[in-house]
């Protein structure tokens, strides 16, 4: 006769306790890797959910199959063994994957800001870079800015790996500290107003984005924001010339 009670208190055991788990892992995807609103615009929530629900799945419904009170304390060992090496690769395959897509570096690139995954930078081109760029950021994605090279064979090199896809943007050896960019941002970003001239479902958006920042309107700029899915338009302090928000509207 099956102990159908005895296998839910198992399921239910097993349940919670992967919830600590995904909740824990949810601080780290969320707060950390995906700072508002880069879950958004990346696709992080839609990939942490499809994990988080697998692995609430995974788990707790092989508790439900395999427990049985009259098995052995060996064999229950030797079950769960396997279910937790099952469990926890998948859930560290999925993590990675999540990982993989966190936005790594926010590369100010002349007239746009450029948001540069993990995934899109190659280690041997992290390599080549100087000592403060050569590693993916760990603890959430950093500001920077772009130095172009003032050698002309140089120069011809980043044309031809811009031609076979690897602009600036990707090659952290052009990286360079944000506000040494700030002259060029300050002469390329433009007016609030023009974008809803333009783009009028943007109106309410800067509007509430103002009201929440305490800025006035004349005092935000915007550029074009490109990531791997598209583009976003991100708003300016005309003061500092820094990031004070984003915004879901495609300005091309």
């Amino acid at each position: 006769m099956i102990a159908w009670r005895e296998k839910a208190r198992a399921f239910a055991i097993h349940f919670l306790v992967t919830l600590a788990f995904s909740a824990s892992a949810a601080a780290l995807v969320f707060l950390i890797w995906f700072p508002d609103p880069f879950a958004r615009m990346l696709g992080g929530t839609r990939l942490f959910e499809i994990l988080v629900m697998c692995d609430l799945g995974l788990g707790p419904l092989s508790s439900f199959i395999v427990y049985n009170s009259k098995k052995s304390r060996r064999a229950l060992v030797f079950d769960y063994t396997i279910i937790g090496i099952v469990q926890l690769g998948a859930f560290l395959y999925g993590l990675h994957s999540v990982a993989s897509i966190r936005p790594a570096y926010i590369v100010c690139v002349g007239d746009r800001i450029e948001v540069v995954s993990a995934a899109e930078i190659d280690d041997a081109d992290l390599a080549e870079a100087a000592d403060d760029y050569r590693r993916r950021p760990a603890w959430g994605p950093r500001l920077v800015g772009i130095r172009e090279p003032q050698d002309p064979k140089e120069r011809e090199k980043a044309m031809f790996a811009a031609l076979a896809g690897k602009d600036y943007a990707v090659l952290p050896k052009y990286y360079a500290p944000y506000e040494q960019t700030l002259p060029e941002i300050k002469a390329r970003s433009k007016p609030v107003s023009e974008l809803e001239k333009h783009h009028p479902e943007a109106k309410e958006l800067i509007a509430s984005a103002a009201a929440q920042l305490r800025i006035p309107l004349e005092k935000l700029t915007w550029l074009p924001v490109k990531h791997r899915d598209g583009f976003w338009t991100v708003l300016l302090d005309r003061d500092t010339e820094r990031p004070v928000d984003w915004l879901p509207v495609d300005p091309y």
